[in-house]
């Protein structure tokens, strides 16, 4: 969440940075600073920060903030905030940066509302979380219509930070952020729409929405249409479209899209069956610790299927695998170690591991036990 809302703010001030001044004389900016105007400190300051027109200097930035804030101006008190509260030009320091978001907010900035509910939302070294004042902040933001306070209200809600779980009225704070285009809400209401938390459960519109957010680009919802796809829910079922939305999401380094799509490649359905790419698929998932693809691709090279056969690798990927507790992992390095294959043979250790699976209740781990007595 708190990375949620850091993008936000980051959307808010580069906005902010991105309308400044088409003025790039910094020249007469700096004249016009020095002499007091308030707009051109702002203006020289956005320059600065965003290192338009002038080779950026949070520092310097961070000094004329300083002066228009001073002053009472309210973007120079959110945009000195935000410098506070990352550091930039200036050492982090996140009770100054709510100080200065306060002010901001008490005249009525939306953006610096929401700023201070994430503040107290995510709190920092010396500055402890508060959801109370969170859930107060958000309201406000989101009260004046700050599609990201909304959004952030509704995961408070839904979470019991700082008020009593509701889902409902999470929902009702998404609706509205999301009507504002706000992604995130988006993905929140396509979840409450396929689980039916807080409102009547409809995999058709969760679909939607996963669709809407898919198409723009969005890594997690192309995994869920392409889970939907696979499954026919909320859609007519479609393993074609399955294989092209885990593709992107694969793509763009979703290890459980990764290891999805290493499955269709692996079992032939709606592409060509090919041992290569589905092993090629799962590996880039088990690289990134998904304990089925480190147990599918160590499958894949103790049987030389896509890949050279190779016991050590084998081992080695099933290992990791078997460390999460994974049972087919456990019975295949049971019998690497009953039989010695890539690594050294000790038969005790063998009939332990796949014991072990077997108590887990995996069916074809009792079938091997009962081979290796």
């Amino acid at each position: 969440m708190v990375r949620k809302n850091i993008i936000t703010i980051l959307m808010a001030v580069f906005i902010s940075l991105a309308a400044t001044a088409q003025t790039t004389d910094i020249a007469t900016l700096r004249k016009n600073a020095n002499a007091g105007n308030v707009k051109a400190q702002v203006e020289l300051a956005n320059c600065l920060l965003g290192g338009k027109g002038v080779k950026a200097d949070f520092a310097e930035a961070v000094q004329w903030y300083t002066k228009a804030a001073n002053k009472g101006n309210v973007d120079a008190q959110f945009t000195l905030a935000y410098c506070y509260e990352m550091g930039y030009g200036v050492a982090k320091n996140m009770q100054t940066a709510v100080d200065w978001y306060t002010k901001a907010a008490e005249k009525g900035d939306a953006r610096a509302m929401n700023s201070l509910g994430h503040c107290y939302d995510a709190g920092a070294e010396g500055f402890d979380k508060n959801y109370k004042k969170a859930v107060e902040w958000y309201t406000k933001a989101a009260e004046k219509g700050h599609a990201g306070a909304q959004f952030n209200l509704g995961l408070c809600y839904s979470q019991m930070k700082g008020v009593d779980i509701d889902y409902a009225e999470a929902v009702k704070w998404w609706e509205k952020a999301a009507a504002q285009g706000n992604a995130n809400a988006m993905f929140s209401l396509a979840n409450s729409y396929l689980t039916g938390e807080g409102v009547d459960k409809d995999a058709t519109k969760a679909f939607g929405y996963y669709l809407r957010l898919a198409d723009s680009g969005n890594v997690l919802a192309q995994n869920e249409v392409a889970k939907l796809y696979s499954r026919g829910e909320g859609v007519e079922q479609n393993y074609g479209k399955a294989v092209e939305y885990y593709t992107k999401a694969a793509q763009q380094g979703n290890a459980n899209a990764q290891l999805a799509l290493g499955r269709f490649y692996d079992n032939g359905i709606s592409v060509a069956q090919d041992y290569e790419e589905a092993a090629a698929w799962y590996l880039k998932a088990a690289e990134q610790d998904i304990p089925e693809a480190q147990y599918n691709i160590g499958n894949m090279f103790f049987n030389g299927m896509g890949v050279a056969q190779n016991y050590e690798q084998a081992f080695h990927w099933m290992e990791k695998a078997a460390m999460q507790n994974f049972p087919a992992a456990e019975t295949g390095i049971g019998i690497c170690y009953y039989y010695g294959y890539g690594v050294k043979r000790n038969k005790d250790l063998g009939r332990q591991w796949v014991n072990k699976a077997a108590l887990m209740g995996d069916s074809y781990a009792k079938e091997t036990l009962k081979k290796l007595k």
